[in-house]
């Protein structure tokens, strides 16, 4: 709808004002301009100040169309208008809050990702600052891991210090008493102490030293380590490092796999540090001089994942890195180091089968890995017969005790001879009178025969109560020992001496077998046999003599049988280093690693010691004394057992 009707109420020529209204009633206003609007004079604004001489109009729109420069405001552009990062924010709060304490206070909990003091409630303010002066005066009371991490967020913008050196101490010492309860600050105060050494320049030594290099680790961290290792005389490599420095997988090996597992774990690092002392005896260069690569420049983020105000040290650092674990010759020749060590190994053990890519190595090196290799397996197998021999031990409590019993019953055959004869003498005035000579005769012989019996009881005559006749007896002591063998010269005289012991006792009953005159009375009889029945069960412990095995240095302690009192237990393992750590153990080790599977656990700990007499820390030695026989590796890390090896216990549980 439009509406051409001119608007009347508007006066200006050359000026065409049409109203527009569209379907849903809105107005619109259009004008139409002839095209000589140039210069035309608007109406005057009606003044209220009557008397007053006419302006030109024309001089009046020309001044209305010069804009006046405005005076520059007065503010800072860099200060008022500059934006505050939360980094920012944190380094300045904490610089106001350096040396803020709190009173002693209860513990509350604290969780946040990237803590900051802004997201601490009251009380878990009064405890941070608490806490931080117990830290800082040497004590470590246990708090959440995000109290830690703005501790550690202080000393990397250098709150709390006055000096880097005390500084990387302070991180260091803090990052050590916390460790064992979170193990994720490994992850962290690796990389940035080691970038809080780059910033402040300090050559520290990397005391870190690794068994395996954790995923985490920056390549600049590792590079780092791998040199440190290399440089070291000699060469310090564990096999799951050499495993990083291999072209192939030598697990998959079948010879790894079926019986030399041990064998390459053991002498492979030992082969390679035997070939860099060679190589620097006899050319002066090793490894890490024979096999230097190139160094390269890498650009390095500082403090990664920490609140840090980048305006500090910036953001990232360029360092210079040598890359010995990526550097293809020096990986080359190391793999032809360890598939000599394991074609030799199995021409020691009688393997069938030779792998390809030995023939990398130098022949003289060759010939001293051989050399080396065979002096080792002859040595082993040398001990391992050594072992197999039965060692032999008396027990002389036991010999002893028999000894006495063997004392005892020779008093008792002695006692009863002398009853006998006193008889016969009391007897002789009752018998009619013999002719002179018969009767000189016959106490001649009656003298002869008191004679022969009393020549074995000198001085023991006092010991002699009563006249009884036992049973002819004789004491049989069963010995496992060869009394020829060079070890058992000691075991020989002390059999000598029980034998000799038995023999008198046999010697005694013969002669007393000679010359018994009646039979003896029951009531003695028994009570000698119940005597005699003791000294056949004592001797029929073979003397108090043990056929132990040479491992084991206690029975108690290293048995998997329970005694009495303890728990049984049981533990389904199938691999064959495993079973013989499961017999290795008894039930109180057992027990120790039970109550340790879901964490350390120091009250459980030191009941059980308490319970077995012993000590906390005794019982972890002896578990991995046992573990690094059998298995080749520390089960228990501290108070609690080691990451690796956590599943392996799941199936074992009380019987």
């Amino acid at each position: 709808m439009k509406n051409d009707k001119p608007n009347n109420d508007n006066h200006i020529e050359h000026i065409r004002h049409t109203t527009l209204v569209n379907d849903q009633g809105i107005r619109f206003a259009e004008f139409e301009l002839a095209g000589d609007e140039q210069d035309v004079s608007l109406l005057d604004k009606p003044s209220d100040h009557q008397g007053q001489e006419p302006v030109d109009s024309a001089a009046q729109t020309k001044e209305s169309l010069i804009v006046k420069p405005q005076q520059p405001l007065d503010m800072n552009w860099g200060e008022d208008f500059r934006y505050v990062t939360k980094e920012q924010q944190f380094v300045q709060k904490a610089r106001e809050l350096a040396w803020h304490v709190e009173g002693e206070c209860p513990f509350v909990a604290f969780k946040s990702y990237w803590p900051t003091y802004d997201q601490m409630a009251s009380d878990q303010f009064k405890w941070y600052f608490y806490w931080r002066e117990e830290v800082r005066s040497g004590r470590y009371p246990d708090t959440d891991l995000s109290y830690l991490f703005v501790y550690f967020y202080e000393l990397i913008h250098g709150v709390g210090w006055s000096d880097p050196l005390q500084g990387y101490a302070l991180m260091e010492q803090a990052w050590t008493a916390y460790r064992k309860r979170y193990a994720k600050l490994d992850t962290y105060l690796r990389e940035w102490l080691y970038d809080f050494m780059i910033v402040h320049s300090l050559d520290m030594p990397i005391r870190e030293t690794y068994q395996r290099f954790p995923r985490v680790l920056s390549a600049e961290l590792k590079e780092k380590e791998w040199k440190r290792r290399f440089s070291l005389q000699p060469v310090e490599l564990t096999w799951e490092l050499l495993l990083d420095l291999l072209d192939y997988d030598v697990e998959k090996s079948r010879f790894y796999q079926e019986n030399g597992r041990k064998d390459l774990e053991r002498y492979a690092p030992k082969v390679i540090a035997l070939v860099d002392s060679y190589w620097a005896k006899m050319k002066g260069q090793r490894f890490i001089d024979r096999f230097q690569p190139r160094p390269r420049q890498v650009k390095r983020y500082l403090f990664r994942s920490a609140v840090y105000d980048h305006g500090l040290y910036g953001r990232n650092v360029v360092l210079t890195v040598v890359s010995l674990s990526e550097y293809a010759p020096l990986r080359s020749y190391i793999t032809g180091l360890v598939r000599l060590t394991e074609n030799k190994l199995r021409e020691l053990r009688g393997f069938k089968g030779r792998l390809r890519g030995a023939d990398a190595v130098e022949p003289e090196v060759e010939v001293i890995i051989t050399r080396y290799l065979k002096k080792e397996i002859q040595e082993q197998l040398e001990a391992q017969r050594k072992q197999a021999i039965p060692e032999v031990q008396i027990d002389t409590g036991k010999l002893r005790r028999l000894q006495r019993e063997s004392d005892q019953v020779r008093d008792m055959l002695l006692t009863e001879e002398a009853g006998q004869q006193a008889e016969v003498i009391n007897s002789q005035p009752a018998l009619e009178p013999a002719p002179s000579v018969g009767a000189s005769s016959g106490h001649s012989e009656d003298a002869g025969t008191s004679t022969n019996m009393a020549s074995p009881s000198k001085g023991r005559s006092s010991r002699k109560t009563a006249a009884k006749k036992p049973d002819v007896f004789q004491a049989v002591m069963d010995f496992d020992a060869d009394p020829y063998e060079p070890g058992t010269i000691e075991v020989r005289d002390q059999l000598d001496e029980a034998n000799g012991i038995v023999r008198s006792v046999n010697t005694e009953q013969s002669e007393a077998d000679n010359g018994r005159f009646m039979e003896p009375s029951g009531s003695a009889d028994d009570s000698l046999m119940q005597s005699m029945g003791s000294l056949e069960e004592h001797s029929s412990e073979a003397g108090g003599i043990h056929v132990m095995d040479p491992h084991v240095v206690d029975e108690e302690i290293y048995t998997v049988m329970p005694i009495a009192g303890e728990q049984s237990w049981q533990w389904e393992v199938e691999d064959e280093e495993w079973q013989e750590l499961a017999e290795r153990l008894n039930p109180i080790h057992l027990e120790v690693l039970h109550s340790l599977k879901t964490g350390p656990n120091r009250p459980g700990l030191q009941q059980i010691a308490e319970k077995a007499g012993s000590m906390p820390a005794l019982l972890l030695d002896e578990i991995n004394e046992a573990a690094m026989d059998t298995i080749g590796d520390l089960l228990i890390d501290g108070e609690a057992i080691a990451d690796d090896y956590i599943d392996m216990l799941e199936t074992l549980k009380p019987v």
